[in-house]
């Protein structure tokens, strides 16, 4: 619960606990001297501006093929938060992908619908009128779809993850909005430098 960085780890090893191998003796031991080495490690969340300027951010991201059983890829996501980290997920997807931009797709989609619009509702207690979300996203190919709900470049897209693009495309894009400019829920798509990423 306090320990972010120890949560792809043990929920990828979470995975193995029916079909368990040599190899997964070695990363639970890997995994539990890193934790022993890092008992002083603390999780710091803080609130250092004014009630009136603050604003939840969510930051979503994948790797690719991450599962070398599977193939399957890894949804990483860390929750609104206003230099206070609130939500934190890491699950492996159910679907494969065949690239970067589909794989952060699916987990754009499991962002979105399982950690941010929940709380919209509390934060429309909370915040003052007018507050914006921000979601961060470090692949530009995916914003661009999410954009535009298409990319003629990826000829599957639509089959695979057609139900996870539509719901971006909806939620996320101006022109799917109410035509004035605005999207149907407070919240920006925000092209983020990798180095930036908190979610993964």
């Amino acid at each position: 619960m306090a320990r972010f960085d120890l949560l792809r780890p043990v929920c990828r090893l979470a995975t193995f606990v029916t079909k368990w191998t040599p190899e997964c003796d070695r990363r639970i031991y890997r995994l539990m001297c890193y934790v022993d080495s890092t008992l002083h490690y603390r999780m710091v969340g803080f609130v250092g501006d004014k009630w009136e300027t603050l604003e939840p951010h969510l930051y979503s991201d994948a790797d690719v093929a991450g599962c070398t059983e599977t193939n399957r890829s890894t949804s990483g996501v860390e929750g609104p938060r206003t230099r206070f980290p609130t939500v934190v997920r890491s699950a492996r997807q159910t679907s494969i992908s065949t690239s970067t931009p589909e794989a952060e797709i699916v987990a754009g989609h499991f962002a979105l619908q399982k950690v941010l619009l929940p709380t919209l509702d509390l934060w429309d207690c909370l915040l003052p009128a007018g507050y914006r979300a921000h979601f961060h996203e470090d692949n530009q190919a995916m914003i661009q779809v999410c954009k535009t709900g298409k990319n003629p470049t990826m000829n599957t897209l639509k089959r695979c993850h057609g139900v996870d693009l539509s719901f971006l495309h909806e939620r996320l894009s101006d022109s799917a909005g109410d035509g004035a400019g605005n999207n149907r829920d407070p919240c920006d798509l925000v092209d983020t430098v990798t180095d930036r990423m908190a979610a993964y």
